[in-house]
């Protein structure tokens, strides 16, 4: 069986007070990454947060500058940051461009989510419930994949439901995804949209993946904690790739762990599904990176 990728997401929106783990500014987030990496992480995500509050600085280029070039100075990891909605579609991506043609830094990922989402669950309570909808249009998307590769920034795709695969197969029609896919499923227990983090709730994604195209998948579980291990050994047992850490389940199992210590978890999951963890130039190699 192919190799097994691990992205480590170290921070996004958790904070100290749920974990005194989580990392904020640029110093501890290179310290993590850095940890990762030894742990076995292929891939780290992480988003620029201030030092002293952890507030998100969204689209900092120096904040994230900075953390990059640390962690370059260690290890290979393969590195992207977060994007933010809400804005113009140039401002979306302006901070990615920016790290992509700094002849320091060299962006060579980001992740492109697809499709509209209702976030949050039904609240009966909140009136007209307690979150909106996440919304990335076609023009939008297609505007990004462009841009991206213009500036020669590999991108994988997120997808919140079954539907977002035919999205992914009409922009691969239009040549702006090919073979193979770099593909991250979404899965929470706590947020109504899509599958439910299981085995079929997996089948009905991969089921649209068309036979003759390469898919390298990843699962990522957040606000669903306890079904973050299970899914996980599906993953590892199924061909897929695992996701991880404290920016998507700061408390795992009841337990207040660091990232490294997810990654570990990861690691031994691989390989008692009887698979070998990529190392970075690995990864760059099977999402067909380093063509």
């Amino acid at each position: 069986m192919r190799k097994l990728m691990i992205e480590a997401a170290i921070n996004e929106l958790a904070s100290k007070e749920q974990n005194p783990n989580v990392p904020y500014g640029p110093e501890e987030v290179a310290r993590d990454a850095i940890a990762c990496a030894k742990a076995g992480a292929t891939i780290v995500h992480f988003h620029a947060r201030d030092a002293d509050t952890g507030e998100q600085l969204w689209q900092s280029v120096e904040t994230y500058a900075q953390a990059i070039k640390l962690i370059r100075r260690e290890c290979d990891a393969i590195l992207y940051p977060t994007y933010r909605s809400g804005v113009a579609k140039e401002q979306r991506i302006a901070h990615i461009v920016s790290l992509a043609d700094d002849p320091d830094v060299r962006l060579e990922l980001a992740t492109l989510d697809l499709g509209a989402t209702n976030t949050g669950a039904p609240d009966p309570t909140a009136g007209e419930g307690s979150a909106g909808a996440y919304v990335n249009t076609h023009r939008d998307v297609m505007y990004f994949m462009r841009t991206l590769r213009e500036h020669g920034v590999f991108y994988s795709l997120g997808v919140r439901d079954v539907g977002h695969m035919r999205h992914i197969q009409a922009y691969a029609e239009a040549g702006l995804v090919q073979s193979p896919w770099a593909v991250k499923i979404f899965m929470s227990e706590q947020d109504a949209h899509g599958p439910l983090p299981d085995a079929r709730g997996l089948m009905m994604y991969l089921d649209m993946v068309p036979p003759d195209v390469e898919c390298h998948w990843f699962v990522t579980t957040y606000k669903s904690a306890t079904a973050h291990s299970r899914v996980n050994m599906l993953a590892a047992a199924m061909g897929g790739h695992i996701r991880t850490g404290l920016g998507d389940n700061p408390v795992l199992d009841g337990r207040v762990l660091t990232n490294a210590q997810q990654v570990e978890m990861a690691v031994d999951l691989a390989h008692k599904a009887g698979r070998e963890v990529a190392t970075p130039a690995e990864g760059r190699q099977m999402m067909g990176m380093t063509a």
